[in-house]
């Protein structure tokens, strides 16, 4: 509810700053002696300022006064920032510096500024050319010390791998009761043995592939694409799970693989793949060329 919130009130004052800008220059905002335009929409009476070294964990849009460019709400995890020595007079740390948890605010800063200066782009994106400013729209959620930040960090990583090995050892005792895992934590049923010698590091293999979640919803798949995936293996080329799984296998042969996040994209995800996911994929090892 209070992200739906954040959202609706940020997608109001975004709504309105085009039509108000044309009526005036930035009507109800202040100025700092750095010349940052400031609003605040939600002012906690308090006085716990970040500082230099602590962290910040933020909801943030920002767009161009009449649409959004980024949103962190599509980030996997809470935004997480440091707060540092402002990068040039006016910039968002400012803004940033000067707000409490609980506080909710709006900043515009000079779109050449932001882009050149901050994010440290050659130049400016050329659909934005004739944006004047950039407007971003900040909710804090919580000022940290480096070391509660690590600590913050540290728990929630801790909570979720228990949550994963416990999803994911309720999902072995439902489907392969008698599965063993490996050492590194991998879990590989063998469905078909195959023939020939095993692919080992350097060879070239050829792999068909469905990828899925624990909760049986499907990821990828080159088996609907109808073209395999090639790799070398042993070099790196894909997640562990894979390099140790596919080496048991024989040409011909299939199996399924449940590989632990650890041994797939770990805490941090990947495109599509939330953070601390066990994957379980079927393969089939299609060739292999030496």
């Amino acid at each position: 509810m209070k992200r739906t919130l954040f959202i609706f009130l940020a997608a109001a004052i975004f709504g309105g700053l085009l039509t108000s800008c044309q009526q005036s220059e930035y009507p109800g905002f202040k100025k700092t002696e750095t010349g940052l335009y400031y609003q605040f929409n939600t002012d906690v009476d308090d006085t716990l300022f970040p500082q230099i070294g602590d962290f910040v964990e933020i909801d943030m849009i920002y767009g161009t006064g009449d649409s959004v460019l980024f949103d962190s709400k599509n980030l996997p995890q809470a935004m997480q920032l440091p707060i540092v020595e402002s990068v040039y007079a006016g910039d968002i740390y400012e803004g940033l510096s000067m707000m409490n948890a609980g506080d909710s605010a709006t900043f515009i800063c000079n779109t050449d500024s932001v882009f050149m200066k901050l994010f440290r782009f050659r130049e400016v994106p050329p659909e934005l050319d004739s944006v004047e400013n950039i407007y971003f729209y900040i909710k804090m959620n919580d000022i940290m010390s480096k070391e509660a930040m690590q600590a913050k960090k540290e728990a929630e990583m801790q909570r979720m791998a228990e949550e994963e090995a416990g999803l994911r050892a309720a999902y072995i005792a439902e489907n392969y009761p008698d599965a063993e895992p490996m050492e590194s934590g991998l879990y590989f049923i063998s469905v078909t043995k195959g023939s020939g010698n095993k692919p080992v590091a350097g060879d070239k293999v050829k792999v068909h592939y469905t990828g899925m979640f624990l909760d049986g919803n499907k990821f990828d798949s080159s088996v609907d694409r109808g073209e395999p995936f090639e790799f070398t293996l042993g070099q790196g080329q894909v997640i562990r799970g894979w390099d140790e799984g596919i080496a048991m296998m024989r040409k011909g042969g299939k199996a399924v693989m449940v590989i632990p996040s650890d041994l797939a994209y770990g805490p941090q995800g990947n495109r599509g793949i939330p953070p601390s996911s066990t994957l379980v994929f079927e393969v089939e090892l299609i060739d292999i060329v030496k």
